[in-house]
């Protein structure tokens, strides 16, 4: 099964995960020049062992206090790889998933636990090398792989109902939607049975569980983190009480909109809404508000937008998915 693509809107441009795509393609290009098409094994063994990350050269800076020596090659190591195959298959994980990690957790914040998160994995391929011990020791670990895993633990937790149209290649070869839950949670259960049969190949199957499972915990984090954030009022959140009803936190909502020559669509980030509670009004033509309330009542979302080309008064569709409301409206002539 190959991913194609997800079904998951954004409402910002995922800068961070371009920069590091660009990166990794950079880095190989690097890579392919200096050992021509990795034709070259003496600039091969010379490139990995000093950029890659090799635990037993790790637990000897480890030792003598050089952690800036140790750390080097660990951060250069989650932007090289092995082969064509081996970069085009992470770019695009990372492409399709990440975007949304991004989104969510903000540029600084992703670039920072897109780090941890390789951090994560290459500790979880130590451990397991001094469990193997031997040649294990010193063998160079490359690839984004550790990183892009805790991206899909974050992504299965944070966007369990997304839908990802996946490539299948049986004894037939279609397409399909698969909820992002069961595709990852799939992906974890063969890297899990990989590492238990020990299965080689020189993959390195210890730092895609590290990696996962630390993405998993901020996707965990995350979660409660906004809970918390629904019963706790915050400077530039509003509590309002209608007679008879429990307190709530009013939220002004940010809307952006895109127009073309025919339509007018608006998104809003309203993560937790009730459906049915969604109510969309247009005042001449021009200015747009939208209401909205969380399901355990606890929120209410409310946001005008004053658009530059009339449109209809009802929308053409409303369509509503992880959070984030689409509204299209045909234009008026």
């Amino acid at each position: 099964m190959f991913p194609l693509y997800d079904e998951n809107p954004r409402t910002t441009r995922p800068y961070v995960n371009y920069a590091l795509i660009a990166i990794n393609f950079i880095v190989f290009i690097w890579e392919v020049i200096v050992t021509r098409f990795f034709t070259n094994q003496r600039a091969m063994v010379e490139v990995f062992s000093t950029h890659g990350f090799v635990s037993a050269r790790f637990l000897e800076d480890i030792s003598r206090g050089a952690l800036v020596d140790a750390m080097i090659p660990l951060l250069t190591s989650m932007f090289m790889h092995g082969g064509i195959m081996h970069i085009l298959g992470n770019m695009l994980f990372l492409w399709i998933f990440g975007d949304n990690i991004e989104d969510r957790f903000g540029h600084a914040k992703y670039l920072a636990c897109y780090l941890l998160w390789g951090f994560a994995a290459a500790m979880a391929h130590l451990v397991w090398a001094i469990s193997v011990g031997g040649e294990q020791l010193l063998i160079p670990a490359v690839g984004a792989s550790g990183a892009i895993s805790g991206v899909l633990g974050a992504y299965m937790l944070m966007f369990p109902h997304a839908r990802v149209v996946t490539l299948i290649l049986f004894f037939f070869i279609t397409t399909t939607r698969i909820p992002a839950f069961a595709y990852l949670f799939l992906w974890f259960i063969y890297q899990l049975i990989a590492a238990a049969l020990g299965a080689g190949g020189g993959v390195a199957y210890l730092a895609h569980i590290g990696g996962f499972v630390a993405g998993m915990l901020f996707g965990l984090l995350y979660k409660s983190i906004v809970r918390l954030r629904v019963r706790m009022p915050r400077s530039g959140y509003q509590a309002v009480r209608s007679a008879g009803e429990p307190m709530q936190i009013l939220r002004p909502l940010r809307i952006e909109g895109i127009i073309t020559p025919d339509t007018v669509e608006l998104l809003a980030e309203m993560p937790g809404v009730n459906e049915q509670s969604i109510e969309i009004k247009v005042e001449d033509n021009i200015v747009v508000s939208i209401d909205a309330v969380t399901e355990d009542g606890s929120r209410r979302y409310s946001g005008r937008a004053i658009l530059r080309s009339k449109v209809h008064e009802r929308p053409s569709s409303i369509h509503y998915l992880n959070g984030i409301l689409r509204v299209r409206f045909r234009r008026l002539e």
